[in-house]
């Protein structure tokens, strides 16, 4: 018989705390035309399955624009023990991606932790699929922030946690290695398999005729709605 009884006020998960190896960065040109791109640009490009629901909002106001490969992290609602094994690991020019399942009732981090991540490590910037704090002092250091909500509790760092896994924020599945792009628009993260592709859309010269033929052509489209005969 055991000398210490098991504590059953919580359930200890058999799943493993998982750290996998840096996705490998993009290309420096490749990431520096997409950190230049629009983020309503992106979105149209890289669609709505890439696009985060517009509950992923900027913290930090005014909205501080970031681009970057994600650095994942995936953790128990709530719970920030992954956090804290993140942010030594993160290279020069990643955006944080911390899916809290979108708890909001205590946050998963503070400014303390940012500020490490940036000063120290190079971090870009944040996404939380959940909540953070110390807003102002984040506002004051100019570190962007996106996420759900704001809350000024700190939860328990119990774990385990995954660290370069697939994630989900928004409504979008993120991935290590993929480039998140957000600006007061919104979050676009353009998926690795297709930088390339985004960059040559991109790159191509434009083959609209302005607002005005755009409109043309929608008028082209509304007349097609009309009963034939009927006058506009």
């Amino acid at each position: 018989m055991s000398a210490t009884p098991p504590d059953r006020r919580w359930k200890r998960p058999l799943a493993p705390f998982l750290i996998q190896p840096h996705a490998a960065p993009p290309e420096a040109a490749r990431l520096a035309q997409l950190r230049a791109a629009d983020v309503t640009r992106l979105s149209d490009l890289v669609g709505r399955m890439y696009t985060c629901a517009p509950e992923v909002r900027p913290l930090v106001l005014p909205a501080l624009p970031m681009a970057g490969p994600a650095f994942t992290v995936k953790c128990p609602p709530g719970d920030n023990l992954g956090v804290m094994a993140a942010i030594r690991r993160i290279q020069p020019g990643d955006v944080l991606v911390v899916d809290g399942q979108a708890f909001t009732r205590w946050c998963m981090g503070g400014f303390e932790l940012l500020k490490v991540a940036r000063d120290d490590y190079g971090m870009a910037g944040l996404l939380v699929n959940g909540a953070w704090r110390d807003m102002a002092e984040a506002q004051e250091a100019g570190i962007p922030i996106y996420g759900l909500g704001v809350s000024p509790h700190s939860g328990p760092k119990l774990g385990p946690a995954e660290l370069n896994v697939p994630v989900a924020c928004g409504g979008v599945i993120i991935s290590p290695g993929d480039i998140v792009c957000a600006s007061v628009e919104g979050v676009a993260v353009v998926p690795c398999r297709s930088i390339d592709a985004v960059c040559a859309a991109l790159s191509a010269p434009s083959a609209g005729h302005g607002i005005h033929g755009f409109l043309d052509e929608m008028e082209a489209h509304v007349a097609a709605w009309q009963p034939q005969g009927d006058a506009a």
